[in-house]
């Protein structure tokens, strides 16, 4: 069995600048075939999980995601605002685990997520290949400045870093895997099937997805011109991810 080699993490992201190696690869590969196996687990258990009123859902409003939101409506189309709200809804949603998660960092995550996508001097240059490093170093200066742990910040910074990954499993903490499951759901639709069909209706009607698949299609596909070798450019090549973003079922845009 293939061991984590770290993709992902922030450590890897500045050690590497983001590019893969022959074996970060193979171990992408290694998570592809992790992710089918969970799906095809929970297809056969038939899991669905009980419908939940957004108002039980709503997002922690406190400085540190006040701030987030307002660096987030700041430079991102209104498109990709509202993708990373929906993430968020997505990630409770999906979550029938019943572990304890920083809901505040979660949140903040979501909200920065994507900003290394958008090109605005609010977010600093830097020479890594992968984007998520920008919004990873985004969310950590906002939450120390407002007092946060290093560890937590950190905290938050990961799961922006790591959101990228196919598969993350518990090692890499509860809020990474909400990330993850919330991006994923909105990007390709993963994982909506456990949820009642107007429930998904509802949330789409609130932050209307604004020809999302077709711009963020075109978003990551401009970002790979600069980073072929990072993870979204595998990701595109390999698991044929435009596709899955082009023809997800869930939504018609």
């Amino acid at each position: 069995m293939l061991t984590n080699q770290g993709i992902g993490t922030i450590s890897w992201l500045e050690r590497t600048g983001g590019k893969l190696a022959w074996w970060d690869r193979l171990h992408m590969v290694y998570q592809g075939v992790q992710a089918q196996s969970a799906a095809r687990r929970r297809s056969l258990h038939q899991q669905h999980i009980q419908m939940r009123e957004f108002s039980e859902l709503m997002p922690p409003d406190t400085a540190v995601t006040r701030e987030a939101f307002a660096l987030c409506q700041e430079i991102s189309p209104p498109f990709l605002l509202n993708h990373c709200l929906r993430s968020y809804f997505w990630a409770r949603l999906l979550d029938n685990d019943c572990r304890p998660f920083d809901d505040e960092a979660m949140f903040t995550a979501c909200l920065l997520h994507d900003a290394g996508l958008c090109d605005h001097p609010s977010i600093p240059a830097h020479d890594a290949a992968c984007f998520t490093l920008a919004g990873a170093k985004a969310a950590q200066v906002i939450a120390l400045r407002h007092g946060w742990s290093d560890r937590r910040a950190e905290l938050a910074a990961q799961a922006i870093t790591l959101h990228l990954n196919i598969h993350l499993d518990n090692s890499h903490g509860k809020e990474a895997q909400m990330l993850r499951n919330g991006s994923g759901a909105d990007v390709a639709g993963l994982g909506l099937h456990v949820l009642d069909p107007e429930q998904i209706h509802e949330l789409v009607k609130r932050f209307p997805r604004l020809d999302m698949s077709r711009q963020m299609a075109a978003l990551l596909k401009q970002h790979t011109q600069h980073g072929h070798c990072c993870r979204t450019g595998f990701l595109l090549q390999r698991f044929s991810f435009e596709e899955r973003i082009r023809k997800n079922r869930y939504f018609s845009e």
